[in-house]
């Protein structure tokens, strides 16, 4: 009887072990998985997902995407996110957290690019963590000052309503950074509109705070109008808000908190102290040359050196 030789044998076993794992596309074991429930139709959650993915780059996680648009399928409850070997979810907005936290999941949930504050609501499902798009005053106030030195003359639109902040707080915190600033107290954007137009000529830029009621798709139109005729330079929150019209937008960088986001969802899956609410850590400027000509403002040129700024032309 012929036998084999034993290193040959050890050859040919290492061979075929090498051939099963080729064949089989598999040639590291997954450590588990990680799904995103996001929107990738919004350019936000887009460019989110793209940081949480650069996260986890060079881990043995497996990082799939569930967009919260389309249908259940044949998943249904909390195997749709919580696949078996689902080791975390990233629900991105408000409304994948809503999604998420209805099928209630086995598994920790990292809430991220949402609002915090009484008119955001608190997070559905006690999620382990939340990474929020609150940009903080005193971020902003900073790149006002480095884009346009000099303006400092500030009106805070405020609704009492919804405000995570007291008017008195705001306005301490802008005045401790060299600003003379007033809080506009608004609730509905026909007070809002009233109030613009008493401020004509007093200040210098108007900061729009964050809020769904004072500003949505109806209401953004006549607030464009009413700034540029009042001559009232806006500061909005995106750079959707620029491109409509604000003269400039101070956000978060979306990617960036996307990065930010992978980063604590690792740490809660190692089992580690997190913070249960962090804010941005990038921001981003947009200004709206078109805007800026008309009301006859100019940027510091300096300011511009910077990947965070952006031109809208």
């Amino acid at each position: 009887m012929h036998r084999t030789h034993p290193y040959r044998r050890a050859m040919l076993c290492a061979g075929f072990l090498w051939a099963a794992g080729f064949c089989s596309g598999e040639s590291k074991p997954v450590a588990g998985g990680v799904t995103i429930v996001a929107n990738p139709a919004v350019e936000a959650h887009r460019a989110a997902i793209d940081g949480i993915r650069a996260a986890f780059h060079g881990t043995p996680l497996d990082v799939r995407v569930v967009d919260l648009t389309a249908p259940a399928g044949e998943r249904q409850g909390s195997e749709r996110f919580a696949a078996p070997g689902t080791r975390l979810i990233i629900a991105v907005g408000t409304d994948a957290i809503q999604l998420v936290a209805a099928e209630k999941p086995d598994v920790p949930v990292i809430s991220t690019m949402v609002l915090r504050g009484p008119g955001a609501g608190t997070p559905a499902g006690n999620p382990a963590a939340t990474i929020s798009l609150d940009v903080p005053l005193q971020a902003v106030l900073t790149r006002l000052k480095q884009v346009f030195p000099g303006k400092t003359r500030l009106a805070i639109v405020r609704n009492p309503k919804t405000a995570a902040l007291a008017a008195g707080a705001l306005q301490a915190q802008a005045e401790q950074q060299g600003f003379n600033a007033r809080v506009l107290e608004c609730s509905g954007i026909e007070q809002l509109l009233a109030e613009l137009q008493k401020l004509k000529g007093q200040v210098d830029f108007v900061w729009c705070v964050p809020d769904a009621t004072l500003y949505n798709s109806a209401t953004i139109k006549p607030l464009i109008l009413a700034s540029i005729e009042n001559r009232l330079p806006l500061i909005g929150f995106s750079e959707g808000f620029a491109r409509a019209g604000a003269a400039i937008g101070i956000y978060p960088d979306f990617r960036d908190v996307g990065v930010q986001t992978g980063e604590t969802a690792q740490q809660v899956m190692a089992g580690q102290n997190v913070r249960s609410a962090e804010g941005p850590r990038k921001v981003k400027i947009a200004v709206n040359q078109s805007v800026l000509r008309l009301l006859g403002l100019r940027y510091a040129p300096a300011a511009a050196d910077t990947q965070d700024f952006v031109v809208l032309q």
